[in-house]
């Protein structure tokens, strides 16, 4: 029996999405996708991920769970896109 057991951090989850949403954002940029597209590739995947987590599901916290999920993939594009307009 763990007595000590903590409940995980979002944080680390969160990280890892914006890590994933920079990666696919600095591939699509690099392939010569035009900024809007690569936002809008990065937020279906970010959707399509929650989707299959079922984060967006009531019995897994959701919908906000899978919504604030679907934005840690964001940051990346976002600056992208701004930075382009």
């Amino acid at each position: 029996m763990n007595e000590n057991k903590t409940t995980p951090s979002p944080w680390g989850g969160w990280l890892l999405h914006a890590v994933i949403g920079t990666g696919l954002t600095a591939v699509l940029a690099w392939l010569g996708a035009p900024p809007v597209a690569v936002l809008a590739a990065v937020l279906a995947m970010g959707i399509a991920h929650e989707i299959g987590d079922g984060d967006f599901l009531r019995a897994n916290g959701g919908p906000w769970n899978g919504v604030l999920d679907v934005l840690a993939f964001l940051p990346a594009a976002i600056v992208l896109v701004v930075t382009h307009i």
